[in-house]
């Protein structure tokens, strides 16, 4: 088995604790997805569970049926938040698997800090080469996207506005 990875490395235009509280994973942003990410991927229908403390459970339901299940294995309050892919059942499981990953949050200088998104997954089919540019290809447009939430959040809201309880991910403290 070999492990693979795609980073997104993005700036947001906020400091770095204002920054985590947006930090959201896929299944958690309330927009529809880009046409693109509809059309190869199926779309997040129904999510339960927690996210705010290590060993915390989350299943998510996806419009074709299947499912992917994570547990949150590390978590640095205000900082990173790593992930593993616990289960999974949506259509393309058999060819890609998903392991995990994390967001991290970077302070940068003042009224500004970058997200990290990296997640590591395995390609089951061949040819490695030309199959891996469209895994890491998608993988990258879903890192966008959330990140893109995460800005658009910020544009949309006073900084002392969290997002509301069903797309908050952490609870700081």
């Amino acid at each position: 088995m070999t492990l693979s990875f795609v980073e997104t490395y993005e700036p947001l235009p906020c400091d770095a604790a204002t920054a985590w509280e947006k930090v959201c994973f896929y299944e958690n942003v309330g927009a529809t997805p880009p046409f693109f990410l509809r059309l190869v991927l199926p779309t997040p229908n129904l999510h339960d569970g927690c996210f705010s403390m290590i060993g915390d459970v989350s299943r998510c339901m996806y419009s074709d049926g299947g499912y992917l299940t994570k547990v949150i294995t590390h978590l640095e309050q205000g900082r990173r938040v790593d992930f593993a892919i616990t289960e999974q059942t949506i259509r393309y499981h058999r060819h890609v698997a998903l392991y995990g990953g994390y967001i991290e949050i970077v302070p940068g200088e003042e009224h500004e800090s970058f997200v990290r998104m990296v997640t590591r997954y395995e390609n089951r089919v061949g040819p490695k080469s030309v199959t891996d540019l469209f895994i890491r290809r998608v993988i990258r447009a879903v890192h966008l996207f959330v990140i893109g939430d995460m800005r658009e959040t910020l544009a949309n809201a006073p900084t002392s506005v969290a997002r509301s309880d069903n797309k908050k991910l952490l609870e700081t403290s």
